[in-house]
């Protein structure tokens, strides 16, 4: 059974709405703001910010 289209759009928003918020954790992170501060701002839980902030170690 397909989704409906309204289901589809729907996801596709969830989905840019969170690739968005984790581009504000991590321009926060390059800024030196602390993991829980981020949480609290983005939603985003520790672990989603602690992983974001281990790509960023990787990329650097």
């Amino acid at each position: 059974m397909g989704l409906t289209e309204r289901e589809e759009i729907m996801e596709i928003f969830t989905s840019w709405e969170q690739k968005a918020l984790e581009k504000v954790a991590v321009n926060l992170l390059r800024e030196g703001m602390a993991v829980e501060a981020i949480t609290r701002v983005t939603g985003l839980t520790v672990e989603q910010v602690q992983q974001l902030q281990a790509q960023l170690s990787r990329e650097n």
